[in-house]
């Protein structure tokens, strides 16, 4: 049994943290809206008030968060948590924030914490079987202190040193989400040529990005669709792999701005498929183009 420290509770977070408790392991959830918790704590966790409180005495402590600045606020803050590691503890960031925030993050640390570097391939479903893909930058002898926790979560790739994990992400998530983009580019260009979304969806069933397509069709224009990834997530990861220096005139560039237009349209906590919907409605129908 390992003590664990779990901090953030949010989609992934909750169901991560309860297969931890469930397999056995001392969990201690924190989340900064405290409802969130419930989850974790119905199938074993205990629960926190403060990032401070939930690692004392915790060997490995994961964040599970939406960027680098909450981190920094959960572990730097008020409450903080950083100053309350225990010595020879392991710091596990799960979240998706970029090689750079590791980075300054592990200059911050004192030098007695390990930190690692993990965040993942998945979503909800995946996190709630234990089928997550964990990206994994940093030390090997850290990464073997954490393996049998890291097994409950799902399978674990060590690519690199520290910083590898992160910046393998950006590159998982920005073939992801470019693809959400392209599917939603295409159903907008069939609107205007008059084909139908079915016999849209059909072609693309059977092209190079076939299979992603067969996997997501539920979820392209169906309402009350479950969020398995935030849209507004989405969006902030583009804007990190451009911030990490990928081509201002490419596809990361072309793929973030529906995603921005999506967000300023208040569409930021919906599934990221959302996003395919709000670009159809902003292009005119086939007969509209014709009158132009």
């Amino acid at each position: 049994m390992t003590d664990i420290a779990f901090l953030g509770q949010g989609h992934m977070g909750a169901p991560m943290a309860g297969r931890l408790a469930e397999a056995g392991h001392r969990t201690t959830v924190w989340n900064r809206t405290a409802a969130r918790c419930a989850p974790a704590a119905e199938r074993g966790a205990l629960t926190a008030a403060t990032p401070a409180e939930a690692v004392r005495g915790a060997e490995v402590v994961i964040t599970m968060l939406r960027d680098g600045d909450s981190v920094a606020a959960v572990l730097f803050g008020d409450h903080g948590a950083a100053d309350h590691l225990a010595p020879g503890a392991v710091l596990v960031e799960m979240s998706t924030t970029g090689p750079d925030a590791v980075h300054a993050l592990r200059g911050k640390l004192r030098a007695d914490v390990a930190l690692l570097d993990a965040p993942v391939v998945g979503s909800v479903p995946q996190a709630t079987g234990g089928e997550l893909r964990i990206l994994l930058g940093g030390a090997e002898a850290d990464a073997e202190r954490v393996a049998g926790v890291l097994a409950v979560l799902g399978s674990v790739d060590r690519v690199g040193d520290l910083g590898a994990g992160a910046s393998a992400k950006l590159i998982a998530n920005l073939v992801t989400i470019a693809t959400f983009s392209l599917i939603g580019e295409s159903l907008a260009l069939g609107d205007r040529m008059g084909l139908t979304a079915d016999r849209t969806l059909d072609l693309l069933e059977r092209s190079a990005i076939g299979g992603f397509v067969g996997r997501v069709r539920d979820r392209v224009g169906a309402a009350d669709v479950p969020t398995r990834f935030g849209l507004g997530l989405a969006e902030k990861d583009l804007a990190l792999v451009l911030a990490a220096g990928a081509d201002p005139a490419g596809v990361a560039a072309g793929a973030h701005k529906p995603f921005a237009d999506a967000v300023a349209a208040g569409l930021a906590d919906r599934d990221i498929s959302a996003v395919i919907a709000d670009m159809r409605s902003r292009v005119g129908s086939a007969d509209e183009r014709r009158a132009l």
